[in-house]
């Protein structure tokens, strides 16, 4: 092969490497990125709206209730630890008007896990969104995954 058919070749394939990246981008995986000492873990978090449908009876789920859910179902399965966070949301479903609550639509549990990726934690987040939904007559629980390096500073 003559040394200008070379040339163009290699270069064909550094421009397709380049524009590999450029599509792909550096966020190849989670372990590239994650400094020494961090772990490449997924963080979870779960959407619970607390209005409970009128054909159920309407309402809302109570702080007792939700904390009587936690501990029967979100603890068992992640007994290592687990974030709730107080939120207004907004959704779709009948009775929904933003005037319910200053910000948003109805009071709302966001339940945040960081977990290594596994079947195992999968279907136990499948577990409790099921069990909420069930107890509380929910008409669906969002679930959103996103990759993160975990780091635990201790004594």
């Amino acid at each position: 092969m003559n040394r200008t058919l070379s040339n163009f070749l290699t270069m064909i394939l550094f421009m397709g490497f380049v524009l590999g990246l450029a599509v792909v981008g550096p966020d190849m995986s989670p372990q590239q990125r994650c400094i020494k000492d961090t772990l490449a873990w997924t963080e979870t978090r779960l959407f619970m709206g607390r209005d409970i449908h009128p054909s159920a009876g309407g309402g809302e789920v109570s702080d007792a209730q939700w904390q009587a859910f936690a501990d029967a179902e979100v603890i068992p399965r992640f007994s290592d630890g687990f974030t709730v966070v107080d939120a207004a949301g907004y959704w779709k479903g009948e009775g929904c008007k933003a005037a319910n609550l200053p910000g948003g639509c109805e009071r709302t549990k966001v339940l945040l896990i960081q977990h290594p990726e596994s079947d195992e934690a999968d279907k136990k987040l499948e577990a409790i969104s099921n069990a909420y939904r069930t107890q509380f007559k929910q008409q669906a629980v969002m679930r959103s995954d996103h990759k993160v390096c975990t780091q635990f500073y201790s004594g």
